[in-house]
């Protein structure tokens, strides 16, 4: 009797992931596609995207069904979800307390928010130090930025590393934005920002997800 339970209880796990698994590769396909379409992409480098989407795509899902964080994963909108504070928590950090964490911190590898705005909107993107000089460090999608979290690069938008928080860091992993001071409406994450949020290494945001081996 015992074992008829048990097994009873991992098929419906096992139903409800796959329920999970199922919803996410579906709305991610689907946002994809659209994202696709809309770009201006050579038939050459459309079909190169195309071959590799499956791959992300069950990465993704299955990365973050696996997933144990704080926060909380809505399957059928392929988001993440966490109440959003009333301010910008990027107000509560100035340079120095940038630099210093910076300078303590920053190594290949680290998941850090960008602070992003645009036309009067603030909301934070997720990315990856991929090297590190003695003044500056460079991220994998954002480029070069100074030691107390200032871009380095000319861009349309307004830029900056900001320490990793728990606030920081849950912002940027649910797409929280704010205008005029106030929040709005969350944004949509990118694909590739998905999968960032599947190595943030929430026990200690200071140092990147520890290897398995």
């Amino acid at each position: 009797m015992v074992d008829f339970f048990a097994q009873q209880q991992d098929f419906s796990q096992d139903s409800e992931r796959l329920l999970a698994y199922a919803q996410l590769c579906t709305v991610f396909y689907e946002r994809e596609l659209k994202l696709l379409a809309d770009c201006q992409y050579s038939p050459e480098r459309l079909r190169k995207r195309l071959t590799s989407l499956p791959f992300y795509i069950k990465r993704a899902a299955e990365s973050l069904i696996a997933l144990e964080n704080p926060l909380t994963l809505d399957t059928q909108n392929g988001t993440w979800s966490s109440k959003q504070k009333r301010r910008c928590p990027a107000d509560k950090i100035d340079d120095e307390l940038n630099g210093k964490w910076l300078s303590r911190n920053a190594q290949i590898g680290l998941i850090v928010p960008v602070k992003v705005v645009d036309t009067g909107v603030v909301c934070f993107k997720l990315d990856c130090i991929d090297a590190v000089s003695d003044e500056k460090i460079r991220l994998n999608e954002h480029g070069w930025f100074a030691l107390n979290g200032h871009c380095l690069e000319q861009c349309d938008e307004d830029k900056r590393v900001l320490k990793a928080n728990k606030d920081t860091m849950s912002a940027a992993a649910c797409g929280h934005q704010w205008i005029g001071g106030d929040m709005t409406f969350p944004r949509t994450l990118t694909l590739r920002e998905l999968l960032l949020t599947t190595v943030i290494n929430w026990p200690n945001l200071n140092k990147p997800m520890p290897l398995t081996h």
